[in-house]
């Protein structure tokens, strides 16, 4: 029997690889938010340029896990506002 072996561009695997990651970091944030909250969020994220998209999910989720509350945003300032005081709050525990 004959083997292939097949290959791909590695631009394609990285793409692959941010995508997988993309849908990751989605789903841990659906996880830990209410449906419309995190409907309100992901469309905000969304219209976000795609390489940034993993990270501003990763970022809210761990916000949000210490207890942030994101139900009222309304734009990418609104979730910037409410990491930095996460940020500050978490500089200044003891």
């Amino acid at each position: 029997m004959n083997e292939c072996k097949v290959t791909f561009h590695p631009v394609f695997v990285e793409a692959v690889k941010d995508a997988a990651e993309l849908d990751e970091e989605r789903t841990r944030l659906q996880a830990v938010m209410g449906a419309d909250t995190f409907e309100r969020v992901r469309a905000i994220i969304e219209a976000q340029p795609a390489r940034k998209r993993a990270a501003y999910y990763w970022t809210i989720c761990k916000a949000a896990c210490a207890g942030q509350d994101f139900s009222r945003v309304e734009s990418l300032e609104d979730i910037a506002d409410i990491y930095a005081r996460f940020i500050i709050g978490r500089a200044f525990e003891t």
